[in-house]
């Protein structure tokens, strides 16, 4: 089943469960006995505070970007396969300098990094140790987005818990009052609902979206840090495709490209 076929069936099943959802919960109770608007005032702002005080605002930027991506962009694996094994080509033909150029024109910045670094004559060993340290730079930065929306998940449920202690105060303030106790009961019992629907149905939701998309560039930047050190070492053509695409799983794995050209190389000009 291809990609948009999948992603047809996932919001299909979405759209299902969400209409189910909401059958059983408005079904036994009003619409209207849900909108509180003090409760989420309180449980919103508390939240958007607790954030704006705990990181800066590139982090927060940074972090609507992020969830954005992991619902827009598809990381095309194959792609930076075929453009590692056609730089491995040319490597292999003309040498590395000759090709410094085109690798300055690659616009994955990860590929063109890592080839710059075979350019500049480095060891494999340097390379790799230089690869991965930069790896790990930009998973903490992704992290970053997956720790803002992991403290929403934390905080939005205290908040609710704090407007349902409000709410009981209310109560209690106006024990005389039975309209006013039915009030301060309502927003007391939907504070800890909305701050429960932002934390379960919102931010972990993204948690695994983010952690998803973090996975998905990880193992990215690994395949290009494994195709580029093999070209460091000046290893076969066939090889440096192979060994890339083994890292792929299963069901994304690609065939050799036994009958490609690229500029009418012929397989004994690229050395397999």
């Amino acid at each position: 089943m291809d990609k948009s076929k999948n992603k047809s069936l996932k919001i299909g099943i979405i759209t299902l469960l969400l209409i189910l959802l909401c059958h059983s919960i408005l079904g036994s109770i009003s619409f209207k006995n849900f909108i509180n608007l003090k409760a989420l005032e309180l449980i919103v702002s508390g939240v958007v505070l607790s954030i704006i005080i705990s990181y800066s605002f590139e982090t927060i930027i940074f972090t609507i970007h992020t969830i954005r991506n992991s619902f827009n962009v598809d990381i095309d694996y194959a792609m930076h396969i075929f453009t590692l094994y056609e730089f491995a080509i040319k490597v292999k033909k003309s040498g590395a300098l000759k090709i410094e150029s085109e690798i300055l024109e690659e616009e994955n910045e990860f590929i063109k990094s890592a080839m710059s670094l075979v350019c500049d004559h480095e060891k494999p060993d340097n390379i790799r140790d230089i690869l991965e340290k930069d790896i790990e730079s930009r998973r903490v930065k992704l992290f970053k987005a997956y720790n803002v929306l992991k403290m929403i998940s934390q905080v939005a449920p205290s908040f609710g818990l704090v407007g349902t202690l409000i709410g009981m105060i209310g109560l209690l303030s106006h024990i005389n009052n039975p309209k006013l106790i039915m009030v301060n009961m309502s927003s007391a019992l939907v504070s800890t609902l909305y701050g429960a629907l932002i934390a379960n149905f919102i931010a972990v939701p993204l948690m695994g979206r983010v952690k998803e998309l973090i996975d998905k560039r990880t193992l990215e930047y690994r395949i290009i840090t494994e195709g580029t050190i093999l070209i460091a070492k000046n290893d076969s053509v066939r090889n440096v495709f192979d060994k890339m695409n083994v890292m792929l799983p299963d069901d994304l794995r690609l065939q050799y490209p036994k009958n490609f050209r690229e500029r009418n190389y012929t397989e004994n000009e690229i050395a397999l």
